[in-house]
């Protein structure tokens, strides 16, 4: 975690030099403002106020520090006077004149601020309420600010220094301030190694908590008051932290597939140039993004984007995360990710979904000729939400078949993959088959065909990228086939009789309109003995039709001959095998699908 706040305090400061932003500039909200009303006071040179008007202006981004809103508790008063507008009369009263009651005790001029206010809040609230409805900003926010006329000019909030020094006060406050406590010190920053005053709850603030101060054994001498003596950051490093994720929330946040990461860049050589490069390719990004707003899946695909135009000069690191109002959890950190792998994941997963197996032709022979398009466009069609593209799919499927199960193994499969760490072989195949067997008992056919497809693509990626562990590895170059997948007599054996039984399972459906036999497969806990005790239950039901897949039986026969003693599947793998052949598409080599025994 150390890294990762290193990281993104260097990322702070390259941002906040390329844009030429004030350091203070990133303790300020910017949600979508378009106007702003503000309240105009003249102060004489008695220091007497008195009121003038309710003046609009367009919002100025270069004014932020200015107008100084940020947005703070949802049921009290924001950092400063200004806030945004809901009702006029309950912004006032619970925002604007709030501030000023809260703050009164602290300063004369903000008491005398107050009762000005209090005084001439009915004439004000009316002059807000016609103002207010003359405008249109479409869904754009408003704000209502504060601007004081004295010594021939106006100043806003920013302007003037005790609302200027006030806010920054009370902004800090969240970086040492507990309740009452204050946890804070004088010791070398540990990002700027400079000696100064210290704060302790930097990280937790930004929302990277490094420990639970209240828990015994994570501070020094088991008091929160020390907390500043395990990570102590300094004012100025704060706020480039914070400038940080603010970079990092604007350009490199995500949300694909149920889940919300971080991706936080780092530089191998030259930062300043790494950076450059890194931000000309996210702005060009975010120009195309305005100009094609409803193009959803060109938005979503902007990490495949930028990893296909930026070389390893950069390492990212993703931080996968939830968050629920104020609470920031942290699910699962990477390090060290280069775009190069990242490239083949998503060079791999486009080919695979071009390949001939999972496209059109195909998926016609296993859901009919209504069908169009491939296997994404199939996921695509029946999902409401969560919808992929052909270059990054993985996560998507990885959730069908686990979330439910757990979120943490999810995240954990997801991040291995991202890692380019193995997957456990059994345990994949147990979580496909916990879905498929779902399917099964429910007797939804179409979903089934659409889970073991899924499974499949799955298992073709994880083989082509080298990333299963526990089992022989298979090598796919070039096209996929069924062949090159069922490499061993045991695999073939579960495989043909999936096939068979899907045959009578057919025949059944044509002569009796339902397929009985249906409900003697042990509900897809299929093992060699199974296999071995159901083989001659379906070729004695399809003997009663007086119908024979004579090449498919004898290829049965023969593969269980060759794996008696050699069978290393277990029952999920048999299982798994056995529904691949009840739902894929096989054909005999002469092309005979059935010979009729009265013939």
């Amino acid at each position: 975690m150390i890294r990762l706040l290193n990281a993104i305090y260097k990322l702070g400061k390259l941002y906040l030099e390329k844009e030429g932003l004030n350091e203070f500039e990133v303790l300020l909200d910017n949600k979508n403002i378009g106007a702003v009303l503000s309240i105009d006071l003249i102060e004489d040179d008695s220091g007497n106020l008195s009121y003038d008007k309710v003046s609009q202006e367009d919002y100025d981004t270069h004014k932020k520090m200015l107008y100084l809103y940020k947005k703070g508790s949802s049921r009290g008063a924001n950092i400063s006077p200004s806030s945004l507008i809901t009702d006029i009369e309950k912004t006032f009263n619970s925002k604007f004149l709030k501030w000023f009651e809260n703050n009164q005790k602290n300063n004369e001029y903000f008491k005398k601020c107050y009762d000005f206010f209090e005084d001439n809040k009915d004439n004000i609230i009316s002059d807000l309420n016609e103002v207010y409805e003359s405008i249109d900003v479409g869904k754009s926010n408003v704000l209502l600010t504060l601007k004081i006329f004295k010594n021939n000019q106006y100043s806003y909030l920013g302007d003037i220094d005790l609302f200027k020094e006030s806010f920054i006060e009370t902004s800090f406050e969240k970086f040492y301030k507990k309740g009452s406590k204050e946890i804070k010190g004088e010791s070398c920053c540990f990002l700027c190694d400079e000696h100064k005053t210290v704060y302790g709850l930097v990280a937790s603030a930004l929302g990277f908590a490094f420990s639970t101060p209240e828990k015994l054994g994570n501070v020094p001498g088991n008091h929160i008051l020390n907390q500043w003596k395990l990570l102590p950051i300094c004012a100025d490093c704060a706020l480039y932290l914070a400038a940080g994720k603010n970079f990092i929330e604007k350009y490199l946040s995500f949300k694909e597939f149920g889940l919300s990461y971080y991706v936080i860049p780092t530089f191998f050589f030259d930062s300043k140039e790494g950076f450059n490069k890194l931000y000309a390719i996210l702005k060009s990004f975010e120009k195309d993004e305005t100009q094609n707003s409803k193009d959803e899946i060109a938005i979503e695909n902007k990490l495949f984007r930028l990893v296909k135009k930026i070389d390893d000069i950069v390492e990212f690191k993703f931080l996968f995360y939830e968050s629920s109002n104020s609470a920031f959890n942290i699910l699962a950190y990477v390090e060290s990710v280069i775009p190069s792998w990242l490239n083949k994941l998503y060079d791999a997963q486009y080919e695979i979904s071009d390949f001939d197996f999972f496209n059109e032709s195909n998926l016609k022979n296993i859901f009919g000729n209504k069908h169009t398009g491939n296997v994404i466009d199939l996921i695509n069609n029946n999902e409401k939400f969560y919808k992929c593209s052909e270059n990054d799919w993985f996560k998507r499927i990885l959730r069908d078949f686990t979330f439910s199960f757990s979120k943490k193994i999810y995240i954990d499969l997801v991040v291995d993959v991202i890692s380019n760490k193995k997957l456990d072989y059994k345990f994949l195949m147990n979580r496909v088959m916990d879905k498929i067997r779902s399917n099964w008992r429910n007797n939804e056919g179409y979903a089934l065909k659409i889970s073991v497809l899924k499974s499949l693509m799955l298992l073709v990626l994880m083989f082509k990228l080298n990333l299963i562990k526990g089992v022989e590895s298979m090598d796919i170059d070039g096209e996929f086939s069924l062949e090159s997948l069922l490499n061993s007599p045991d695999k073939k054996a579960s495989f043909l009789l999936g096939a068979l039984t899907k045959r009578l399972l057919n025949v059944q459906y044509r002569e009796l309109g339902s397929n009985p036999f249906y409900n003697k497969l042990w509900g897809l806990s299929l093992d060699q003995k199974k296999i071995k005790k159901l083989y001659p239950m379906v070729i004695n039901k399809l003997r009663e039709y007086n119908i024979a897949y004579l090449e498919l039986e004898e290829n049965i026969s023969k593969n269980l001959i060759n794996s008696e003693s050699n069978w290393k599947l277990n029952r999920d793998e048999t299982s798994y095998f056995f529904v691949l052949g009840f739902t894929m598409p096989y054909f005999e080599k002469n092309n005979k699908e059935e010979d009729d025994l009265n013939e």
